[in-house]
């Protein structure tokens, strides 16, 4: 299916749940930010996918953010260990051992449970609202069921 389709139907859900329930402003932008992340993350495991290479650059910056604000050690060995975590990043993302569709797929139903389970433990270590893990669930099934639609 279109990527179009894929951010624009978990868009008007969006839409339709901000009138509904009229969040708070900075609740309705993150539940926005995590309802179209999830609707392409299903594509991650796709080579060509542009959610795959904004994940790996996000998950690259904010492992140097981290690095750089808790190591209290002198510049070159924070460039060593940014270098090594450049490589090791790069090499996840050039052989992440996945296909786009089959047994090994993120185009399953159970992956729409199992990883907002896993964002649900980040938000609650983060403190931050888990109930915002309900628009990854519904971005992700929104995307698996356009794309079961689209079989037909």
């Amino acid at each position: 299916m279109d990527w179009k389709m894929h951010m624009i139907a978990p868009l008007f859900i969006y839409i339709f749940s901000m009138l509904l329930f009229q969040f708070p402003v900075l609740y309705a932008l993150q539940a926005l930010t995590l309802i179209l992340f999830a609707s392409f993350l299903p594509d991650l495991d796709h080579p060509k996918a542009l959610v795959r290479k904004a994940t790996f650059i996000i998950i690259f910056y904010l492992m140097v953010f981290a690095v750089t604000a808790e190591m209290a050690t002198e510049l070159w060995l924070k460039f060593v260990v940014i270098t090594m975590m450049l490589v090791l990043t790069r090499y996840a993302y050039k052989h992440l051992p996945i296909r786009h569709r089959g047994k090994k797929s993120l185009h399953l139903w159970r992956y729409a449970f199992v990883l907002p389970t896993v964002f649900a433990f980040i938000f609650a270590v983060a403190n931050i609202n888990i109930t915002l893990v309900l628009f990854n669930i519904v971005g992700y099934g929104t995307h698996l069921a356009l794309d079961k639609i689209n079989k037909f």
